[in-house]
């Protein structure tokens, strides 16, 4: 895992100086060293974490006759079977890395090269034959890449703050990021804070021109749910069982320490349960709780740690979340609200004291239905059924919408629908805390998760539902969270749920395998739950979701400390926010109780103050 940075420009002298100042910046992604190689008018640098040939995978790397070179952040988990694949087709390899593999492939496929590739990665790679560069993110944006352009020059980093030292770049605010940051907690790509700087989306991949002109940005990936129903439930589970043992056992492949983080949950458990099967050494595992026991899953990650002889790490979390807020703001580089960070961050912290490498259960949600969004509001509230019929009405239901449809219509839910459950400051909340002359700001917010809600429109009911998460929440809010947090601790997180093996057989899986009622409740993620069953109970398995969310309303609200201090960072004259919003509605959030609003408020105030 590694902190990657490029720079095409005509003012070569200048690339040295540049490409090490971005390095300075990404120094935290990858401790292990850093490289920089210049050609022509590209520059590329890396600084590295080693996981996987300490020492042949030093970067950035070239093929042997020196025309491609690359620079990678991420694991490649099928790149000993590319390896044998390429070989047979005469390439020849020096080292034992996945970067070399990359870079071959390339090579081999061009562009097509992405669509071979089974892991998380964002790269570029120079062919100084064409004067190209070719740079990639992953299929689910589980690894990030910024890019800046202007005039006379294009530069890419792992994370925005690699690239404010780039000159000529527009550095002025865009006021529709900071609306979408109070909608959905997060700024989805392509854009970001910053005119001038965007997003490579997940599955894309583009080229970059010898002048720093972008020839092309191309999506190579997508999802496409396709559930067959000629399968039984039985088939299902043994096929989820397989592929999740199968990714775990890829994901294993390391030069150094690892472990995992348990939450106690259903997805963390299933990981740690694949993985301590699989080792013959003791498994690592790594938990944080809270005092407050609503918040707190300890108890269940003990549990599993027990069950499975790993050795386990935990520890308590106090509420000092404005303490560690500064260097949070510096690293996400801009307005990112998911208060989860925290204890992402402090889990990271406490594994890296170990190891240098974890798994995670993230993706699960997504891909088997876990969120409370789907059972307790899509399926309950807006299923095209009426929930509360019973059965037998439910079924005639059917019926009776082909004969008198226009009596028993099904309810098509749309996207309002359910962006008034996710949003964190409506559209009424919005219109009202922006000054008069920002208002314009509003028309175009939701422009990204209307295209992607359009796309679903194929899908069913509730596949639409969770298309729209994977392509929206999962990258932009956990995928981010996870790699900033964990990366500013200088760990690897490994996503083995998220695999495109496991991801091609969750999208296949009919929908009422995985949303069931059990006992009159809806629940989400049965399969997955059926699976833990087996192994600690249904009991364990079933209990109600608890998620990673820092207790808010206990940490902000209660004491009149953190009132006060929550007041004075959202009402203080010359704070950043009173030049874009009004005084009555920030007055409203501040002495509110909606504490996700606050907090949202409060890391936009400290950015804002990081970047006068």
């Amino acid at each position: 895992m590694c902190g990657i940075a490029g720079i095409v420009s005509k003012n070569r002298s200048d690339h040295g100086l540049w490409l090490d100042e971005m390095l300075q910046r990404l120094k935290h992604r990858g401790p292990d060293g850093t490289g920089v190689v210049l050609k022509d008018n590209f520059g590329l640098a890396q600084s590295r974490l080693a996981i996987i040939d300490l020492v042949g995978g030093v970067q950035p790397m070239s093929d042997p006759e020196g025309r491609f070179w690359i620079t990678y952040n991420g694991e490649l988990y099928n790149f000993l079977e590319l390896k044998g694949q390429l070989s047979a087709l005469g390439f020849d390899f020096r080292t034992n890395s996945d970067t070399e593999v990359v870079l071959q492939a390339y090579a081999c496929w061009g562009n097509n090269c992405v669509n071979h590739f089974r892991g998380m990665f964002a790269f570029g790679i120079l062919d100084s034959l064409r004067q190209e560069l070719f740079l990639a993110r992953d299929h689910f944006g589980i690894k990030p890449l910024f890019y800046g352009v202007s005039s006379d020059l294009f530069a890419f980093a792992s994370e925005l703050q690699g690239l404010r030292s780039i000159p000529n770049i527009d550095w002025s605010l865009d006021h529709n990021s900071i609306d979408q940051f109070l909608s959905y907690q997060y700024i989805p790509a392509p854009n970001s804070v910053f005119k001038g700087v965007k997003k490579l989306p997940p599955g894309y991949f583009m080229r970059v021109n010898a002048e720093g002109c972008i020839q092309e940005i191309t999506q190579y990936w997508d999802l496409d749910f396709k559930p067959d129903t000629s399968k039984s439930e039985r088939y299902w589970l043994e096929k989820v069982d397989n592929a999740i043992a199968e990714s775990v056992k890829s994901h294993l492949i390391a030069d150094v320490p690892f472990g995992a983080f348990l939450s106690g949950g259903v997805d963390s458990s299933l990981v740690v349960s694949k993985m301590a099967k699989q080792m013959s050494s003791s498994l690592k595992t790594f938990c944080i709780g809270f005092e407050e026991d609503d918040y707190s899953e300890l108890l269940f990650a003990r549990q599993i740690a027990t069950k499975y002889g790993t050795d386990h790490f935990e520890e308590i979390v106090k509420p000092d979340a404005l303490a560690i807020l500064p260097d949070l703001v510096k690293h996400y580089g801009e307005p990112f609200g998911d208060s989860s960070a925290i204890p992402t961050y402090y889990v990271s912290k406490l594994a890296k004291k170990e190891v240098t490498m974890v798994l995670s259960g993230d993706g699960g949600d997504e891909l088997f239905g876990g969120y409370e969004s789907y059972t307790n509001r899509w399926t309950r509230h807006y299923s095209p059924i009426p929930e509360h019929l019973p059965l037998h009405k439910k079924l005639a239901y059917f019926g009776l919408n082909k004969v008198i449809p226009k009596k028993y219509p099904f309810r098509t839910a749309n996207l309002p629908d359910w962006q008034r459950y996710i949003y964190y400051f409506s559209e009424e909340d919005r219109a009202s805390i922006w000054k008069e002359e920002y208002l314009e700001v509003l028309s175009d917010t939701d422009d990204f998760i209307k295209e992607t809600w359009e796309h679903a429109n194929s899908f069913s009911h509730y596949h639409k539902a969770q298309y729209t998460d994977f392509k929206t929440y999962m990258p932009f809010a956990v995928l981010t969270k996870v790699d900033i947090a964990s990366m500013m601790n200088s760990l690897e997180v490994r996503t083995p749920l998220l695999d495109l093996e496991v991801v091609k057989i969750a999208s296949q899986i009919p929908e009422n395998f995985n949303i069931n009622k059990h006992r009159g409740e809806w629940v989400g993620k049965d399969i997955l739950k059926n699976l833990l069953s087996l192994e600690m109970g249904r009991g364990f398995a079933y209990r109600k979701k608890m998620g990673f969310g820092v207790p808010l309303k206990h940490w902000f609200g209660e004491e009149a400390k953190t009132d006060k201090e929550i007041q004075e960072r959202l009402l203080s004259r010359g704070n950043g926010l009173d030049e874009l919003f009004n005084l009555n509605a920030l007055e409203q959030v501040a002495f509110g109780k909606k504490s996700s609003q606050q907090w949202l408020l409060i890391f936009l105030q400290e950015w804002l103050s990081q970047n006068k």
